[in-house]
């Protein structure tokens, strides 16, 4: 289909040119052609067609400028270009414990910051026990070490993890 479409209604004529654009044109035009005449009294024709196109580019700045409140932009995009209109964010899962532990005036930045902290402290954790092939098991300080960028992540972890524990009431590591 090649016009767009906002719920059930088509926004644009065959030609390509918007509905809003066209009906406030031509209402805004013969609003101040029939003003003119009627009430100002103007007479030659010529006159009357400035006034209608004068009208006309008033009306079709006021329809866009409506449309505007009406249609949200990226509704209109979308439909005139294909895709979705503005930038897409990645979804941030908030774990159960961390959204419980919350304080109630928490703002979605806070549960997000909080969420990625400590969901970045149990990966370190579990990459730190974890050694390849075999299953996760606590590894004791005495067997063979784990790898030094597996450790210094750990510790980055730890370290910004421990603000995030105290203050939702977790265990400290």
């Amino acid at each position: 289909m090649r016009g767009s479409r906002v719920g059930s209604r088509e926004t644009t004529v065959p030609g390509g040119i918007d509905v809003w654009l066209l009906v406030g044109g031509i209402t805004g035009g013969l609003f101040l052609a029939t003003v003119a005449g009627a009430v100002w009294g103007v007479g030659p024709v010529l006159s009357l067609v400035l006034f209608f196109a004068m009208g006309a580019l008033v009306g079709a700045v006021l329809a866009t400028g409506t449309r505007s409140l009406f249609v949200p932009a990226t509704a209109s995009a979308a439909h005139h270009d294909g895709s979705r209109g503005g930038a897409a964010f990645p979804a941030v899962e908030v774990p159960w414990d961390v959204a419980r532990a919350a304080p109630d005036d928490a703002t979605a930045d806070e549960l997000v910051l909080w969420s990625t902290l400590v969901t970045r402290y149990r990966r370190a954790e579990e990459a730190r026990v974890e050694t390849p092939g075999e299953p996760a098991t606590p590894t004791p300080i005495a067997d063979e070490p784990a790898p030094a960028s597996v450790e210094a992540e750990y510790r980055a972890a730890v370290r910004d993890y421990e603000p995030v524990a105290r203050l939702l009431g977790f265990r400290l590591p």
